[in-house]
């Protein structure tokens, strides 16, 4: 039985998040750290943009600063997320670990599994894990949650968990976020888009395809509760044992490096 690392959930703003996840990417990759799970929240909310997407023309900066919120560029390709309430994990392993499949697809379908395993012994009945689905241009936004990539999470066919992966040196960065509460208002009142109708008709669509997890079920979610089950459900469904331990002194020095970058203007703006 594989040994893991479980670090559980620790508040930060977003550029420090995306440095811890790349500080544990650095310091697995040189044999430093076991293959680990992370849980997270943000504060302020923030907005994280996928690595490829453009920051001036899908993001609405002056809207962000009057609202309080975040910006960060991922690391992990994908459409905006706007994280408010929600879980979010993170996991790093390398790529020649035994539970992995060298397809992205399989690989994000497993992990899949062990969150949906979770959420089942959480009590919160979710639908079938199936492929994803084709959205016609015309209906894609800079919004991540507006569509259904394969084997996401869903609840009444609406996506409650979002996840990317990166893959980088041998080493797999895949984090995501389990939403509890949906607000499509604030996401589009930080994403662009042309005129109002455009943009009234882009949230009647994503309210369509996401949600969260408290709106689908009607109840309040404890996120402590959430936490311990996903990680009873990963454990049971990849058959690992966790540790519980923080942060090395070598990973925490170099997130406080990698912080720089993840905070600059200049690298959230790259592309």
């Amino acid at each position: 039985m594989q040994k893991w690392r479980v670090i559980k959930n620790k508040t930060t703003n977003g550029a420090m998040n995306m440095a811890i996840d790349e500080a544990i990417m650095t310091s697995y990759k040189e044999g430093k750290c076991k293959p680990t799970l992370r849980f997270y929240t943000w504060k302020p909310s923030c907005l994280s943009i996928g690595y490829f997407q453009n920051l001036q023309k899908e993001v609405d900066l002056d809207k962000c600063r009057e609202l309080n919120i975040d910006v960060v560029r991922r690391p992990t390709g994908g459409r905006a997320v706007l994280h408010q309430n929600e879980l979010t994990y993170s996991i790093i392993l390398g790529e020649d670990n035994s539970l992995m499949d060298k397809s992205i697809n399989e690989s994000y379908k497993f992990i899949s599994k062990g969150i949906a395993k979770g959420l089942e012994i959480a009590g919160i009945n979710i639908d079938e894990l199936k492929k994803g689905e084709r959205i016609s241009r015309e209906k894609l936004s800079a919004a991540c949650f507006n569509a259904h990539a394969s084997y996401e999470i869903t609840i009444n066919n609406k996506k409650i968990v979002g996840s990317a992966q990166n893959r980088k040196d041998g080493v797999i960065l895949q984090h995501g976020s389990i939403i509890l509460n949906f607000n499509v208002d604030d996401l589009y009142e930080v994403i662009k888009t042309k005129n109002k109708d455009i943009k009234e008709r882009a949230k009647k669509f994503t309210l369509s395809k996401a949600s969260g997890i408290e709106n689908e079920i009607n109840m309040k979610v404890d996120i402590l509760n959430l936490e311990e089950s996903i990680l009873s459900g990963i454990k049971k469904s990849f058959n690992v044992d966790f540790e519980e331990l923080g942060l090395s002194d070598y990973e925490l020095n170099l997130a406080r490096d990698l912080y720089k970058k993840y905070s600059s203007y200049d690298y959230i703006n790259k592309r």
